[in-house]
């Protein structure tokens, strides 16, 4: 009888559902349902906690102008636990996280830009980058007065984006 836990199977495991796991957004929306339902196609940036951090960052999804994200006078507090979208870059996506941060957000989506990514600033949330037309989708939702609630991060659990 042969044990189908050996070493070389686990490893095989392993390796398969890391590959699996790899090309998964990290954003997922949770509500409202018709935007649930929407595959969204972003990325992480490099910045932030690592990719399989085992933490998902959840929260509603607040619209902030570029100009809010670009200067720290923001009131402290003002995005407390909600994931911010960027309406605008105005300036890069590592300033617009340290402030995000800096005022309480959990995370940060920004649109897709062709602004450089700048070093500096230690940022511990994390920053997807989104197409323009889905940050439009989440934007317009939001603005009809429906709340979005959105996680983003990558859990340690692969099985679940196995399916």
């Amino acid at each position: 009888m042969t044990c189908f836990m050996g070493p070389r199977f686990l490893f095989f495991l392993v390796v398969t559902l890391s590959l699996v796991a790899a090309n998964v957004t990290a954003l997922e929306v949770h509500r409202p349902a018709f935007l649930a339902r929407k595959q969204f196609t972003g990325f992480k940036l490099p910045v932030g906690p690592p990719q399989w951090s085992g933490k998902d960052y959840c929260g509603d999804v607040v619209l902030a102008s570029g100009m809010e994200l670009c200067s720290n006078k923001t009131s402290i507090g003002n995005w407390k636990g909600a994931i911010v979208l960027s309406l605008e870059n105005k300036c890069n996506a590592v300033d617009q996280a340290v402030v995000a941060q800096n005022n309480g957000a959990l995370g940060l989506l920004i649109a897709n830009s062709k602004l450089p990514l700048a070093l500096g600033g230690t940022v511990q949330i994390p920053v997807e980058v989104l197409p323009k037309s889905e940050c439009n989708a989440i934007t317009a939702t939001i603005k009809q007065g429906i709340s979005v609630r959105v996680s983003i991060g990558h859990s340690l659990n692969v099985l679940r984006f196995a399916i």
